[in-house]
């Protein structure tokens, strides 16, 4: 997990939502306010005025809602409408490319029709999580005609890594592909000034999922879903005729599975008048700050090993092969002091802990005494 917090007026924003108890679409003024947030988040991340974008409910819809249009977009090559004939009744013949797909992207893959067992996983560049771009242009000229879905990540879940952003733009001249970009956390990149060139070039992508209950420390459930194709994402999620809701076809619930959904709009337009472009900067500077002083200190210890350089907010290690106990027993240790709380993963074969570092709260003080617990935990096993 990569957790955020709730910041002062997120939270004032949150307790407003739910005392209007508006539905999102419905009343002009919630209408407005969720429009006027999309605008300005994507001036936050730095997206072209092409996209639009809605409000859900977590990177898993985000991810699951630009996916089936990505779905609809497959048929559209041939000449189809899954939407309208359902895949059960084409013989589409399609391709889904990525190296680190993140555990949701798997789930919006079933839920849409695709199947968990159609996305074929590339190779990655040498010690690191980003799709090796050679044999991914391999695998699009293998099937040159068929078209294809390529999932690249902004913020891999283990280590924070980045694919190459420019280098799939120009692979994107040569072939015909639709490329969805996971940005749950990463994203956020655009806002810290050492790490925006990781999202190089990345208007490139026809979709892109961007959580805001992560690093932007609004409360959950809330997530921003940005796509560049609304004809095809309307044909996808138009609801039925309703008499009570013709007045509302320019709305987003024609775009995205939820006719009904809370006004998350509000929490996220009080954090940015509270806080500015800026004052969020500044959050996601510091926890990449934080995030690299911890992994400095972790590669230096004798009883860790840092697994993966530190390019963004998450630190990826594992206890030293020195010591008399796993890392699965040290992680349980440490998670049961009930002072921190740290996440398992399997990295290039080998269990590991996942350090993200992204609640506003965080401070240089809070990495001096994760750095003592590390080291107590490591006494307290040696000693059992």
């Amino acid at each position: 997990y990569v957790i955020g917090g709730s910041t002062p007026a997120a939270l004032l924003g949150d307790w407003l939502t739910s005392l209007y108890d508006q539905c999102s679409d419905v009343t002009d003024v919630s209408f407005k306010l969720e429009n006027e947030v999309i605008e300005q988040s994507k001036a936050l991340f730095n997206l072209a005025s092409e996209f639009n974008g809605t409000l859900v409910s977590g990177a898993t819809v985000s991810n699951m809602v630009n996916l089936a249009v990505a779905r609809e977009w497959l048929g559209e090559q041939k000449a189809l409408s899954i939407s309208k004939t359902g895949l059960a009744n084409t013989a589409l013949d399609f391709k889904i490319y990525s190296a680190s797909a993140h555990s949701s992207v798997f789930k919006s893959l079933s839920i849409v029709g695709l199947g968990r067992n159609s996305l074929e996983i590339v190779g990655t560049m040498d010690g690191r999580e980003a799709i090796d771009i050679d044999k991914l242009k391999e695998k699009l000229e293998e099937n040159k005609g068929i078209p294809a879905i390529v999932i690249g990540n902004a913020g891999t879940v283990n280590t924070g890594d980045f694919d190459n952003f420019k280098a799939l733009k120009s692979l994107k001249e040569e072939h015909n592909f639709w490329l969805h970009i996971d940005a749950a956390f990463g994203g956020f990149a655009n806002c810290s000034a050492q790490h925006k060139h990781l999202l190089e070039d990345w208007n490139c992508a026809d979709s892109i999922t961007i959580d805001a209950h992560k690093w932007l420390n609004v409360p959950y459930d809330s997530a921003f879903q940005f796509n560049r194709h609304t004809k095809l994402q309307k044909q996808v999620f138009q609801n039925g005729n309703a008499p009570y809701l013709e007045d509302l076809t320019d709305t987003a619930m024609h775009l995205i599975p939820e006719n009904s959904r809370r006004w998350r709009a509000l929490a996220i337009w009080f954090s940015f008048q509270a806080y500015g472009k800026n004052g969020i900067s500044k959050m996601i500077s510091r926890t990449c700050d934080l995030a690299q002083q911890t992994g400095n200190r972790i590669d230096k210890h004798p009883h860790f090993e840092l697994l993966a350089e530190v390019k963004l907010n998450i630190v990826c290690f594992k206890v030293s092969n020195t010591l008399n106990f796993s890392t699965e027993a040290f992680l349980k240790a440490l998670n049961n002091t009930q002072k921190v709380f740290m996440t398992p993963t399997v990295y290039k074969g080998e269990y590991a802990i996942r350090i993200a570092f992204s609640n506003w709260m965080t401070q240089e003080k809070d990495v001096e005494n994760l750095v003592s617990l590390l080291e107590e935990t490591v006494v307290v096993l040696k000693i059992e």
